[in-house]
């Protein structure tokens, strides 16, 4: 308890120690305009010794007060509680001065003399205590904002990194491929080129017979455009991501086999938002979109063996604040545990957490998986031209 209350003491010290100096402050001005008062409450006693009992003891109860009011309200965490604690101590503390001080006035003898002394001294210290509070307020607000502040710097600061880590990383990923596979067979399909040149060019009997292996090299290099450099491609920029995300995610599980049943579908909220500014998720929200999903559908077919998947796209208005949810669901067999590895979905959830968002994998109703992707955006008005235009019109009707 005491550990816990030095702890609190602590950390809040900084902003107590200048509310407590504001209240001091105004409990020494409370102490001298009472004292100067003091010569017409009594006739009893000598005026300068009665300036100096009323004005001392004014300010060593006010003091008392103030550092009990300070420790207390360290315990407290609301305002409402601290300002119930602020009361009733100084409640007890004006009924303390008006003990100490009703014998040495001429309202001794008023049945409302107590009263008048306690109010007076209850007023002041209830002053005193709340513009030390109104102070404090202040500062804690400003600590707050500063604090705001700096987790904003922070989130924008990670964002960046993640970006230049993403960069790297698909800047390794395009180097190894066209490094590794799309140049070997590069190499291997221009070797037989200049084997037949060089046969031909020597003047071979049957040039039909070199047919087939020129179909054979061209196919192979239609499956090399196809699979590879395609994907080289949506590495670097997803097919469709320029549209909007419907035309993206779209794209993007158009590309599954077709033994995998794919659907998309946006909520009511997200629908008008599209009819209309068309793409309203900014591009590079759009990116971690369909990257993320990416991610989730690959998994759900590879360690999942699903054969269904579903993406759910909703947008929500929380007060002015948008944001966007996706949920990717498939009839696999979902993850094992309630807090599962994410793996590959580790790098998705950092860069959405880094722009304020968050990322859960969990079972859904059916025992398969649902990847929940929540991600705050600002809505933005796309300039995207006939083609755009043409997708968005056709997910209207």
């Amino acid at each position: 308890m005491t550990t816990g209350l030095s702890r609190r003491l602590r950390l809040r010290w900084p902003r107590s120690r200048v509310a407590g100096i504001v209240a001091l402050a105004n409990v020494f001005a409370f102490s001298i305009l009472v004292a100067e008062q003091a010569t017409e409450w009594s006739s009893r006693w000598e005026p300068a010794a009665l300036l100096w009992w009323v004005g001392g003891l004014t300010v060593v109860i006010g003091v008392v007060l103030v550092v009990v009011t300070i420790v207390v309200s360290a315990l407290a965490r609301s305002w409402w509680a601290r300002a119930v604690i602020a009361v009733v101590v100084t409640a007890i503390q004006a009924s303390v001065r008006t003990v100490f001080l009703l014998p040495s006035t001429i309202l001794d003898g008023d049945s409302r003399g107590g009263l008048i002394i306690w109010v007076t001294g209850a007023s002041g210290y209830l002053m005193a205590i709340a513009t030390g509070f109104l102070v404090a307020a202040l500062i804690e607000r400003e600590d707050r904002e500063r604090a705001r502040r700096r987790a904003e710097e922070e989130r924008t600061r990670d964002a960046v990194a993640e970006l230049e880590r993403e960069e790297l990383r698909v800047r390794r990923l395009v180097a190894d491929r066209l490094h590794g596979t799309v140049q070997h067979r590069l190499v291997v399909v221009a070797s037989g080129l200049d084997q037949i040149a060089d046969r031909l060019t020597a003047g071979d009997e049957d040039p039909a017979r070199w047919a087939p292996t020129l179909r054979d090299w061209a196919l192979d290099l239609d499956e090399l455009r196809e699979e590879h450099v395609r994907a080289l491609s949506h590495s670097l920029f997803p097919s469709g991501a320029d549209l909007g995300t419907y035309e993206a995610i779209r794209a993007l599980l158009d590309r599954l086999p077709p033994t995998v049943a794919t659907t998309v579908e946006l909520g009511p909220t997200m629908k008008e938002l599209v009819r209309r500014l068309h793409a309203p998720l900014p591009l590079r929200d759009r990116l971690v979109v369909v990257y993320t999903t990416e991610e989730a559908v690959t998994n759900a077919i590879k360690h999942g063996s699903a054969d269904r998947v579903t993406v759910w796209v909703e947008a929500r208005n929380h007060g002015g604040s948008w944001e966007l949810e996706v949920c990717v669901d498939d009839n696999g067999t979902g993850p094992v545990s309630d807090t599962p590895p994410l793996s590959g979905l580790a790098r998705h959830r950092a860069r959405a957490e880094a722009r304020g968002g968050s990322l859960h994998l969990e079972r859904n109703e059916d025992g398969g998986g649902r990847l929940r992707l929540l991600l705050p955006f600002v809505p933005e008005e796309s300039h995207q031209g006939e083609g755009g235009r043409q997708a968005s019109d056709a997910l209207r009707d």
